[in-house]
């Protein structure tokens, strides 16, 4: 059975809000890192995340 999570607007880009504070950096200082390879361990996953984020908000 699949199963469908229904998210607000708000509530992605708390998400996001919340990981660029956690690293101290800007979106497109980790936009940079990442494309430059320089992410290592969770911040991959982060990353990831921001993907997703930037995805579902349509940006």
């Amino acid at each position: 059975m699949t199963t469908v999570v229904t998210v607000t607007r708000e509530e992605l880009e708390a998400r996001r809000k919340q990981i660029l504070i956690r690293r101290s950096v800007t979106l497109e200082q980790f936009a940079n890192r990442a494309a430059q390879g320089q992410l290592v361990g969770d911040e991959w996953d982060d990353w990831n995340t921001l993907e997703e984020v930037t995805f579902l908000l349509g940006e």
